[in-house]
């Protein structure tokens, strides 16, 4: 056996045979390229809308949360109970959640 034998001229065939050719790979990136300068909305709406229905839920649970926890009477923390009530720590946690992914989703996309 040489090592220019028929079994490595079949193989040589193969390989040239399955590597795109130069069109194929201008189409491929053009593809690519529009995809990428047009991307899909409707992704982004049912994504957005699960998003809002899930920290709709979420705010109605941590509200529960908050109502359930025992403030001690002295220190900082009577303090903030005095000023903030529920409702209103359950909606800092959301605006905090929602500004964090304000801030980190646009770098993202």
């Amino acid at each position: 056996m040489t090592m220019n034998d028929a079994f490595d001229e079949r193989l040589r065939a193969a390989f040239a045979a399955a590597q795109p050719g130069e069109d194929e790979a201008d189409a491929f990136v053009k593809k690519v390229k529009a995809r990428m300068s047009h991307p899909v909305r409707r992704r982004a709406i049912i994504l957005g809308g699960a998003g809002s229905t899930g920290s709709a839920i979420a705010g109605t649970q941590l509200e529960g949360l908050f109502n359930t926890f025992q403030i001690p009477a002295e220190g900082w923390t009577a303090q903030l109970a005095a000023i903030a009530s529920p409702e209103v720590m359950a909606t800092t946690v959301l605006a905090l959640m929602i500004g964090g992914f304000a801030f980190i989703l646009p770098k993202r996309i």
